[in-house]
């Protein structure tokens, strides 16, 4: 849905210009626009989306592109964005519309559906989800054929070649991770519940909230660990957790670095499944 509408800048033939937040946004729409795309990220490799903080430059240069893809990361909100979306004079498109969200996980037990339409607590990590990735990348292609109705055809080929990508993943994934159903995968922070909803996984998170748990909480995390027989704590590189190190070395594991930030998703869908695969052993 469409948050302000403007005068958009004339293309004059050139690639349309298009701001996103994070990189898996920004591989999503080169892989739907091709050439006909230019596309600006705001979150740079090793930061975190939920801190980062555009400076005065991005926010300038923000105002040059012709539509802003957000996609639900704290950092989007603040006085910045307030001020994008002000200023009318670039339209900003939401990629979770229709997409169905989940709440964030408030207590170490599954990840449960969002209710209602407020958005507020939601994870906004969509796009490591084989099912919303796909509606995401129609909602690309339908606001690129939008703003360039002359290229039409070019974003439709491009949106059936990565659908036939997709289906090809789902059914990898699915074939990868169908022995480990009902299993559980411990995280630092909590990133892949989508991954883990769609494929009959349970995601355990050591932070919730943003919080990094208490001395009483990382001993219940603890005694989880062991009931659930978890050696493996994975943690994304743009965040530090202590607290990771702590529990992997109660219970006689380790951990491991899974990003889901890493831009093509695809690639790093396949990557994180074997991972996850991998440190739950045998079936």
């Amino acid at each position: 849905m469409a948050l302000a509408l403007c005068a958009l800048p004339a293309f004059g033939g050139g690639p349309i210009a298009v701001a996103v937040t994070v990189a898996p946004q920004a591989w999503l729409v080169e892989q739907i626009g091709g050439d006909r795309v230019r596309v600006t990220t705001l979150v740079a490799p090793g930061e975190s989306p939920a801190t980062f903080l555009p400076s005065d430059r991005q926010v300038s240069g923000l105002m040059r592109s012709a539509v802003y893809l957000r996609i639900g990361v704290p950092g989007e909100r603040g006085p910045w964005f307030d001020a994008l979306r002000r200023s009318g004079r670039v339209e900003i498109v939401d990629l979770r519309e229709g997409v169905e969200l989940l709440a964030l996980p408030r207590h170490h037990h599954d990840t449960e559906r969002a209710e209602g339409h407020d958005r507020a607590g939601t994870d906004p990590h969509v796009w490591l989800s084989p099912s919303r990735l796909r509606l995401m990348a129609r909602a690309v292609a339908e606001n690129l054929e939008r703003l360039d109705g002359n290229s039409g055809d070019h974003y439709r080929r491009n949106l059936a070649a990565f659908e036939e990508r997709l289906d090809r993943l789902d059914s990898e994934l699915r074939e990868k991770l169908a022995p480990f159903d009902g299993r559980a995968f411990m995280v630092f922070h909590p990133s892949w519940g989508y991954l883990a909803g769609d494929y009959g996984l349970r995601q355990l998170a050591i932070e919730l909230e943003g919080k990094e748990p208490s001395d009483a909480e990382i001993t219940e995390l603890m005694r989880i660990a062991r009931r659930e027989k978890l050696s493996v704590i994975f943690l994304q590189p743009q965040i530090r957790g202590r607290s990771a190190e702590i529990v992997a070395r109660a219970i006689g594991g380790r951990v491991v670095v899974l990003d889901p930030l890493a831009a093509d998703v695809i690639a790093n869908l396949r990557r994180a499944t074997g991972q996850i695969a991998d440190a739950m052993g045998k079936p």
